[in-house]
């Protein structure tokens, strides 16, 4: 059986209607930079979900570092993926100890 990435994960929750998915723009747009980044910060964010605080810390610095790698345009595509590992109001709680 094949893993789900983040990229799947995010196409699958796109289509589903009752999602509160926000993406700003098409996969498509991402760049292989943007595409490597997110993989990072996905990893980041799977770290934040099992870890103890000094985890955490380590990884929102992770996610704070990768940001700037990223498109200005393609950056919040990287909120969204909070959810994958943790829930949907996470989001709102998380990205503003990130984002610039």
């Amino acid at each position: 059986m094949k893993r789900e990435t983040w990229a799947s994960w995010l196409r699958l929750c796109s289509r589903d209607a009752d999602s509160p998915i926000n993406l700003p723009c098409s996969l498509g747009a991402l760049t292989g930079q943007d595409s490597r980044a997110l993989t990072a910060i996905d990893a980041a964010w799977a770290l934040y979900a099992c870890s103890d605080r000094a985890g955490q810390a380590g990884a929102l610095a992770a996610v704070r570092a990768l940001l700037p790698a990223m498109q200005a345009t393609t950056r919040p595509i990287a909120r969204e993926l909070v959810a994958r590992h943790l829930d949907w109001s996470d989001r709102a709680r998380l990205w503003p100890e990130v984002s610039p």
